[in-house]
């Protein structure tokens, strides 16, 4: 079976004060896709969007596999606020995978 090969959304903007307000559905969505394919494919850090100012500087915006579960917490009530649904049963899916990963005992050599 291939592996799926996550792309990051790609966001161009001339000023860089309100991209986070103007694109922040997208980024929470970005977020939520970048946390399922890191969970699905074991990524210690996933790349979830790059953002382009002024066609010249490249910023790539990462997660961690710590902070997966702050951030399906905190993206979840963006979701909920633009009433993408499916997008928060995503994010449940994900809370409970995390929640039986933990709750696996670790093996002992």
């Amino acid at each position: 079976m291939p592996k799926y090969k996550f792309t990051p959304i790609q966001l161009h903007t001339d000023k860089d004060v309100d991209i986070f307000e103007k694109n922040e559905i997208e980024i929470s969505k970005a977020i939520i896709y970048g946390i399922d394919y890191g969970i699905k494919y074991k990524k210690p850090v996933v790349d979830f969007a790059e953002i382009v100012l002024k066609n010249a500087f490249y910023i790539t915006l990462s997660i961690e596999s710590s902070q997966f579960e702050n951030l399906i917490e905190q993206n979840l009530q963006t979701l909920l606020k633009y009433e993408e649904y499916e997008m928060c049963a995503l994010c449940v899916k994900l809370k409970n995978k995390l929640k039986k990963q933990s709750e696996k005992p670790n093996k002992q050599l």
